[in-house]
């Protein structure tokens, strides 16, 4: 009993004291302007994504210029020679200017993913369409987290 009692206490102590913090997801930044260039289906829903997820109190403006591109390529092929897979991939050079202290950086992102072919033509445009918007949610997401860490370490 007197052994369970002091590895609960060693134990315990250990994990107190070991400095683990929580971070949080705050936005700490308002978009003023977004350009982008490249692909306007994917560009428009990022735009949108990026901009929704403001808050209209912060004091650090950004100004963001995108660079997109989808680039399509056959993944599969079967025996016959059809195509049963796509791979659709997309690159995002991102550009932000914080506003008040002057500084310009840019960094890279590319999310690709692949597609089934189906019977019909019209379910492979859902598919397709459904892949590419999945692929702008975690575009978006990664976005807001590298601004957020960008400029949390200002």
């Amino acid at each position: 009993m007197k052994y369970k009692f002091i590895k609960f206490l060693v134990f315990f102590v250990l994990l107190s004291s070991c400095g683990f913090e929580l971070v949080t997801n705050d936005i700490n930044y308002k978009i003023k302007e977004i350009k982008v260039n490249g692909d306007q289906r994917i560009n428009f829903k990022l735009k949108n994504k990026l901009l929704f997820n403001q808050k209209n109190d912060n004091k650090n403006f950004v100004k963001l210029t995108i660079n997109t591109k989808k680039i399509k390529s056959i993944k599969e092929k079967n025996i016959k020679n059809q195509i049963t897979k796509y791979n659709i991939k997309i690159n995002a050079e991102i550009s932000y200017t914080i506003l008040s202290e002057n500084i310009t950086e840019k960094f890279f992102l590319n999310k690709n993913g692949f597609f089934n072919v189906s019977s019909r033509h019209s379910e492979t445009l859902n598919n397709e369409k459904n892949l590419v918007n999945l692929l702008i949610n975690d575009l978006s997401e990664e976005i807001i987290d590298n601004l957020n860490i960008k400029l949390n370490d200002l």
